[in-house]
Parts: C-alpha cells; sequence; structure tokens
C-alpha cells in the first residue's frame, strides 16, 4: 500500500498509531516473556544432555562477567551524564557484584540485603527524580523486566516452584541461570 501526501500528518505531528491498542502495549512488554522462556531452556539444555551448559560453576563465571560489564557500563554513563538513574543503577549492579565474590566474612550475605534495602531508601528519597525517567519509558519495562527475572530466581532458590517437574533436579541450574539472565537485563538497563 503507498502512502499519498493526504496520509502524511503535519510537519511537526506525530503519526497516528495503527493496530490493535492491546497488541501494541503487549508488545511493549515482551521482556516479560523472557524469564519464563530462559527456564523453560534450562528444560531444553537438560533434556538434549548438555547440562554443563546451565551448571553452577559455568553460571558463577558469567555471573562475575556480566555484573563487571552492568557496573561498569553504568557507571560510565553516570559518570558521563550525572543522572540519578545511572547513579542508582551503578550501586545496584555494584552491590549484586560483590554479592557475587563470595567472601568468607561473616555477615557478607546478610551485608547484601541490608544495602539492598537502603538502596530502596535512596530511590524513595529520590523518587521524584527518579519516577518520570522509569514510567512509561523503555527503561522502565526493563527494570519490570528485571525484577521479574530476580523474582523468579528467587523464587527457585527458595524451592517455591517445586510444582515444575523435575524441580528438585534442576534447581539450582534454574536458579543461576535466572540470575544471569537478570544480570543481563542489568546490563541492557546501564545501555539504555
Amino acid at each position: 500500500m503507498t502512502e499519498t501526501p493526504n496520509d502524511r500528518p503535519p510537519p511537526g505531528e506525530a503519526a497516528p498509531a495503527r493496530g490493535c491498542p492491546v497488541c501494541r502495549a503487549a508488545a511493549d512488554w515482551w521482556p516479560l516473556l523472557v524469564p519464563p522462556a530462559v527456564m523453560a531452556g534450562v528444560y531444553a539444555v537438560e533434556a538434549a544432555g548438555l547440562g554443563v551448559l546451565a551448571s553452577k560453576p559455568v553460571h558463577e563465571v558469567i555471573a562475575l562477567v556480566l555484573l563487571s560489564a552492568a557496573t561498569g557500563v553504568a557507571g560510565l554513563r553516570w559518570l558521563r551524564r550525572r543522572r540519578p538513574e545511572h547513579g542508582v543503577l551503578t550501586v545496584v549492579c555494584a552491590v549484586f557484584l560483590l554479592r557475587e565474590v563470595h567472601v568468607p566474612v561473616p555477615g557478607w550475605k546478610e551485608g547484601f540485603y541490608v544495602a539492598v534495602g537502603l538502596i530502596g531508601l535512596w530511590c524513595v528519597g529520590w523518587r521524584r527524580r527518579l519516577w518520570p525517567v522509569v514510567v512509561g519509558q523503555t527503561r522502565g519495562r526493563w527494570l519490570v523486566a528485571t525484577t521479574w527475572a530476580y523474582l523468579l530466581a528467587l523464587l527457585v532458590q527458595r524451592r517455591a516452584l517445586k510444582f515444575l517437574p523435575h524441580e528438585a533436579d534442576i534447581h539450582i541450574q534454574l536458579e543461576e541461570v535466572g540470575e544471569n539472565l537478570a544480570h543481563l537485563f542489568l546490563l541492557i538497563l546501564g545501555l539504555l
């Protein structure tokens, strides 16, 4: 179908959206489908006899690489632009990176939860500056998808998804792969 000059919007105006509004909104939220799809992928990898690809030692290394990259990217963006969302993201990535570095210090793991709580309070304090940046934008949808990926990994870790087939056999792989997906989403957030 060709477009005639009368079909084009006047200069300065956006073209009217076409298609089903529900479909357009759903298309914007596709990252929410990735974590369950990746969990299904873990089952496929295990069924194919390639379980080493989803093993904990492999994903512990991948986590360090992804979180180092995410921390670096977010930190560079914060240094260049001094925008609050990049500052918060840099601290979040750094805290998750420190969590992945298994230091044999008493209270190290508990310190992670304290740090996450402090970051949450920091975000509440900056809510007027952060809210407009996140709501209704691509960055906000990726933030929700990142939170969803971490939540699924946490549910697997806490064994809340025991109803899944063979969950007892592969829950560690599901957790590690799910966490790394969330780490990848943090890297994507840093790039947005």
